[in-house]
């Protein structure tokens, strides 16, 4: 009997024991038995790319080229550098030198020239044996030795006559090369891209692109610049300019986007009868500044849209005394069923005498931005365009800020001021039609004369305000 009642108390026990466990085990998360080991911290090292460039000078020393003008070696003392078909001058012994610890791949290219383009196109420059802008490489510590020769063609004829070149600017763009391996091999950085400081490199990349490429200035460039069909580029000038050649600065077959990340850029015109940008295709302006270089002969629009344009951003400049800065569609010709459409959303013209120009074919909306012209029109739609205002301002300093000679146009809100008015309504204008905005240098009953019916317009604050009635 005592023995039943001790395995009794005993199997209790240990139920009680089990449901306590069960308890605490209910009441609480677990907690797994764990422990950690680690490694030592092993030596992480990133590496480093770094290239210099070099030239001798007079004593035969090597002394930093790096923001120096390269002038030609003469034979004599005191001796002019006159070029003629069949020379060939030289420049100082310059090396590379690659002062990372990384291997590298680099071109070089030249990006300044201290005289005359034209002559340029003339001359066939190479570095040693190979030709300009030849891929070459250099590992670590390793450095090359060379010598820019420019040769005149023999076939150059006179029209580069009384043309010189003095001295020439190049640039090294270096890039890592597939010399290192990682845990898989030396093929991680086969696609390294070199930074964008020529006009050659930029093309290539574009050229070659199979897929949307993002292209990011890194200095200065000269030359025209053919986005082709088919490709998609968006531009960051980040600072720099692109300065056109003999023709367009850009000229968009293509889609492209221009931005520009550090607010200085600028895309410039540098040759009569050519803009700093020709669009055939798609274009979206984010930013930059558009314009030309200066010289009395420098004359064109600025801007020129027979395509799809969108501004987001950016300024254009005119300041030639003749063209337009900004043209929409077919200034001189009929244009049959092209359209050329422009949005509008944000925009800094400045121009003079003449402002923006919406032709046959041409399709405006404008949201924002502002227009600003020292001479006639700020803005002109003309023949068969259609011009949409919503809003911004349009400015003229000496003349009218818009005038309607165009298929149709619709005002529904902006600022619209000049001395001798705000809207010029030709009479070969097939529609016009105001249904908001302030007009400065304007009469009331004018303004009505192109309301609509739910619309009038009255004075306030020397401005006449079209509203709803």
């Amino acid at each position: 009997m005592t023995n039943r009642k001790s395995t009794k108390r005993a199997l209790l026990g240990s139920v009680m024991a089990m449901v306590l466990c069960l308890a605490m085990l209910i009441g609480a998360t677990f907690a797994w038995f764990t422990d950690t080991a680690s490694t030592g911290v092993n030596k992480i090292q990133a590496g480093n790319l770094k290239v210099a460039l070099e030239m001798k000078d007079a004593a035969g020393q090597w002394v930093p080229a790096e923001g120096k003008t390269l002038d030609f070696v003469k034979a004599a003392a005191g001796e002019q550098v006159l070029w003629e078909p069949g020379c060939t001058y030289t420049l100082p012994e310059l090396r590379v030198i690659n002062n990372g610890n990384l291997a590298l791949k680099y071109k070089v290219t030249i990006t300044g020239i201290n005289g005359s383009a034209k002559l340029n196109e003339a001359i066939e420059w190479t570095i040693g044996d190979v030709a300009m802008g030849a891929e070459q490489h250099l590992k670590a510590g390793e450095s090359n030795e060379f010598t820019i020769k420019g040769h005149m063609k023999e076939s150059a004829g006179n029209e580069y006559m009384n043309e010189s070149i003095d001295g020439i600017a190049i640039t090294v763009a270096a890039t890592q090369d597939t010399v290192e391996n990682d845990s898989f091999g030396n093929t991680y950085d086969e696609d390294a891209e070199y930074p964008i400081v020529a006009m050659d490199t930029l093309q290539e990349l574009i050229n070659n692109a199979t897929e949307p490429v993002s292209a990011k200035l890194e200095g200065n460039i000269a030359g025209s610049l053919t986005v082709p069909q088919g490709k998609d580029v968006t531009l960051d000038l980040n600072g720099f300019t692109l300065t056109g050649g003999d023709s367009h600065a850009i000229l968009n077959h293509g889609t492209l986007c221009i931005k520009d990340s550090s607010g200085n850029g600028k895309i410039v015109a540098s040759k009569a009868n050519t803009s700093a940008l020709r669009n055939a295709a798609v274009c979206v302006i984010d930013g930059g500044t558009f314009t030309r270089a200066a010289g009395v002969d420098n004359k064109w629009h600025t801007v020129e849209n027979f395509g799809t344009m969108t501004f987001n951003g950016g300024k254009v400049i005119a300041e030639d005394g003749q063209s337009f800065a900004i043209v929409n569609g077919w200034n001189y010709i009929n244009p049959g069923e092209q359209k050329a459409t422009m949005t509008i959303n944000n925009i800094e013209m400045e121009a003079g005498p003449n402002g923006f120009k919406n032709c046959a074919g041409g399709t405006l909306t404008m949201n924002g931005g502002t227009l600003h012209c020292t001479g006639f029109w700020g803005l002109s739609n003309d023949s068969t365009g259609v011009a949409t205002i919503n809003g911004g301002k349009i400015i003229s300093d000496n003349y009218v800020a818009i005038s309607n000679g165009g298929a149709k146009m619709e005002i529904n809100g902006g600022t619209f001021t000049g001395p001798q008015g705000s809207l010029y309504v030709q009479n070969y204008a097939q529609g016009t039609v105001v249904m908001g905005g302030s007009y400065g240098n304007e009469t009331v009953e004018f303004m009505r004369n192109y309301c609509p019916e739910g619309y009038t317009a009255t004075l306030k604050d020397g401005m006449v305000v079209v509203s709803k009635d």
